[in-house]
């Protein structure tokens, strides 16, 4: 650690030299993944690296370079100097140090979690979902990873990170005559997760839902996306608050904050300062310290996000919300994305649906515009709903929808919100989407 500390530090000397400003940031870690595939497993993989960044600011302009190469310090900064003749025109300055949100990111049960172990784990949930779906194809993975994060800026900011991460996951890929069925589960967290049963058991529930195929025909339907895939259609208010989008006039919800966009039922908030939730960071990228963040409450768009250039170029005050790899510039980026649970059970809101669609999982958005609030993907795993009753696995259609539009007539929100990935969101249901079922 002193070793990387000091050459951190020969690099902010030799940037001063030569430039007003500088930042250093160095990534330092080391990860191990266990891969199962068609059953049985595949690799085991240990991969460590080391990468250091340096931002400058000369003559008013950003330049940047970064390298896994410690031994040459002359280089990277000639490199960022160079890079500063073509740099854009610094709109900030590099923050002092500041007061920062104490928030749990290590766990050293993922430091000690056997290899051993975790092979058992993936096979064991292989064995589950076999043993009740014989001849399918699945394959498991669990990683695990740890390592720091140090920033240092001329200005006398020096914030050091230590994180774990620990991911699990599983999926079965079913050959049919009729198509394939392919299902996936996980969680993924900066704290030990071995419970991977309960998502072999939910891969099992739904290859059981999808046993029995029907076909629907092309009409508009009311549609509950589960947790797993409410992201499709929260990309829109996610990408439109954007400051950089914003700052472009490319964003939908520029000029937009105050208005009303959505169901008063729809609240989202990006929040780092969850403990040990994945996205969660006490500082971002660049030595801001994090906070949560209204992005839209009570269905009313309150803030955009921003990094320290992208809130220079707006007047406004950065985020909190800068973005970035040790071997990249920052950009605006989210955290942890939470919305509202509201108050209704899920199963209700099955049970109350005369005929509609429960969609768990989508396959592509090359079709999709989301910039321009249109979604259009393909349904991968989706059921058909009568009378309250799943009756089915809808093939071969897609649905398309405006998010604006979408979103004004939320029909329900469900009371228990679900991680995936560094989303926790509940099921939401909407009346009238458009589906297109084959002829």
């Amino acid at each position: 650690m002193k070793k990387t500390d000091s050459i951190m530090e020969r690099v902010l000397e030799l940037a001063l030299k030569s430039v007003q400003a500088a930042e250093v940031i160095m990534d330092d870690g080391e990860s191990r993944s266990i891969d199962f595939e068609n059953n049985k497993l595949k690799y085991v993989d240990t991969h460590s690296g080391r990468q250091v960044g340096l931002r400058v600011i000369n003559k008013g302009r950003i330049g940047f370079s970064g390298t896994t190469d410690l031994s040459r310090p002359e280089l990277l900064v000639a490199n960022a100097l160079a890079s500063a003749d073509f740099g854009q025109e610094a709109k900030f300055e590099f923050p002092a140090m500041g007061s920062y949100p104490k928030v749990k990111l290590f766990d050293k049960k993922v430091i000690a979690f056997p290899i051993a172990d975790g092979i058992a784990m993936g096979q064991g949930a292989i064995d589950r979902i076999l043993a009740v779906r014989p001849g399918t194809q699945t394959g498991a993975g669990i990683g695990k990873s740890f390592g720091s994060r140090r920033l240092i800026n001329s200005r006398g900011l020096d914030v050091r990170i230590q994180s774990t991460s620990f991911g699990i996951h599983v999926e079965t890929l079913w050959v049919r005559d009729s198509g394939l069925v392919d299902v996936g589960e996980g969680e993924g967290s900066h704290q030990i997760a071995t419970d991977l049963m309960k998502h072999a058991d939910k891969v099992i529930r739904l290859l059981k839902l999808a046993e029995k195929e029907v076909k629907i025909s092309t009409g508009p339907y009311p549609v509950i996306f589960t947790p797993k895939c409410i992201s499709t259609m929260l990309s829109t208010f996610l990408i439109g608050a954007n400051g950089k989008l914003v700052q472009k006039g490319a964003s939908p919800l520029k000029g937009r904050l105050g208005e009303r966009l959505a169901d008063e039922r729809i609240s989202l908030w990006d929040n780092a300062t969850l403990d040990f939730a994945p996205g969660s960071t006490p500082t971002d990228g660049e030595g801001t310290p994090c906070r949560p963040l209204p992005l839209i409450e009570s269905g009313v768009l309150m803030n955009y996000y921003y990094d320290l250039q992208t809130a220079g170029m707006m007047n406004a005050l950065s985020t909190g919300h800068a973005g970035r790899g040790s071997g990249s510039q920052p950009s605006p980026a989210t955290t942890n994305i939470l919305v509202r649970p509201g108050a209704a059970k899920f199963d209700d809101m099955v049970r109350g649906m005369k005929r509609g669609v429960l969609v768990d999982q989508v396959l592509g958005g090359g079709q999709s515009n989301l910039l321009a609030g249109y979604v259009s993907v393909n349904v991968d795993v989706g059921f058909l709903v009568e009378n309250g009753e799943i009756v089915g696995r809808v093939k071969d259609c897609m649905l398309a929808c405006n998010v604006f539009d979408a979103f004004k007539r939320v029909m329900a929100v469900a009371d228990t919100p679900e991680w995936h990935g560094a989303l926790y969101a509940p099921a939401v249901q909407f009346d009238a989407i458009n589906i297109a079922g084959a002829p």
